[in-house]
């Protein structure tokens, strides 16, 4: 390789100017901490050609992790497990760029508010129609009749003192209906005032207990604010929900000879090519207004998945189809199980 710039021996170091390490002049790196061997003040061109250089070196390891990817399904987890990785991306960082990247293009193509709620179907007259079906003398109730008894119903109140002579839980139901209650009539989004207006005790539980009550009362309202929330929480959830899955899988192939650590590799670089094949399904739907190629998508996968269970572990083709309709059902069990948790986490957090 040519030497220029920064890297011309005349500028070489006796120590390295990082760590203080002894250096000799053929030293390109520090050997301690990698660190350029230069004593050359850094100049505007040598600041933009390293600049381009590491993104040429990134380039470099992309390709060949999408490459490995798309065509070796299996042998580029078998390759950086047997320590061949310089040329390849790492597979943590790799899965969660394509993860958010997938989950961008998911978001710009979803229209959360073209999905049917309740409140749509009642602003549609869907209940007016039902009832005005009755016999003529009766009197149809309408949508601003029903608004009209909820404007006109009788304000909930219970002090600090009746809230402290109830049991727990009839105290944490009356407080959420006094504070629900006082967001309805006033309005207030701020958890101080409205406890100094109820002469509450301010404090964390009752502060977080006055958001959440008003929380509640605008999902109730639009129930897609929680699904956009949770929607845009996915790329972490998964991440955080792979190595459980690693750990099934570390159980089903227990008597070979991989560590947990190496299945996690394999589960990474399998679901990174899931988001790959499904990211331009997406995007191939969009143009042609059809949901083809997300199917075709998830067959290949699929296909996929068996091929890459097949080169990296190892076994024979019976075994493997066992084994990858075992994953299958545990994943769908899992990934159940992992939906209603982050549901229901979601609606403490949201």
């Amino acid at each position: 390789m040519k030497e220029k710039g920064r890297f011309l021996k005349k500028y070489r170091g006796n120590e390295c100017l990082n760590c203080g390490i002894p250096l000799d002049v053929i030293d390109r790196y520090c050997h301690n901490c990698g660190q350029i061997n230069t004593t050359k003040k850094l100049s505007f061109k040598d600041f933009f050609n390293e600049f381009f250089a590491s993104i040429l070196s990134y380039d470099s390891r992309l390709r060949h992790t999408i490459v490995g990817l798309l065509f070796r399904p299996g042998m580029i987890s078998k390759d950086y497990i047997e320590g061949k990785r310089i040329k390849y991306a790492n597979p943590f960082r790799f899965y969660l760029s394509v993860s958010i990247l997938f989950f961008i293009i998911s978001g710009l193509f979803i229209d959360f508010d073209s999905l049917p709620t309740q409140t749509d179907d009642q602003n549609n007259g869907i209940l007016q129609v039902n009832l005005s079906d009755q016999i003529p003398e009766e009197k149809a109730i309408t949508n601003d009749s029903i608004s009209e008894s909820e404007d006109t119903e009788e304000p909930v109140y219970f002090s600090e003192i009746q809230l402290d002579t109830m049991n727990t839980f009839n105290a944490v139901q009356n407080r959420w209906k006094t504070y629900k209650s006082h967001y309805k009539k006033t309005g207030q989004l701020i958890a101080n005032i409205a406890l100094d207006s109820l002469q509450h005790n301010k404090n964390g539980y009752t502060k977080y207990l006055y958001k959440r009550s008003i929380r509640t009362k605008n999902l109730n309202e639009n129930p897609m604010e929680l699904l956009k929330f949770v929607f845009n929480k996915l790329p972490f959830i998964i991440f955080f929900f792979l190595p459980f899955f690693a750990l099934t899988i570390w159980v089903i192939y227990i008597r070979r000879s991989f560590n947990y650590m190496e299945h996690l590799v394999f589960i990474f670089h399998t679901q990174t090519m899931f988001f790959i094949l499904m990211g331009i399904a997406i995007l191939i739907d969009q143009i042609t207004k059809s949901e083809a190629a997300s199917s075709i998508a998830m067959l290949v996968f699929l296909f996929y998945l068996y091929k890459a269970m097949r080169k990296f572990y190892q076994q024979r083709r019976l075994k493997t189809i066992v084994k990858f309709l075992l994953v299958n059902v545990l994943f769908f069990i899992l990934a159940g199980i992992g939906s209603l948790v982050t549901i229901i986490g979601s609606m403490f957090i949201f």
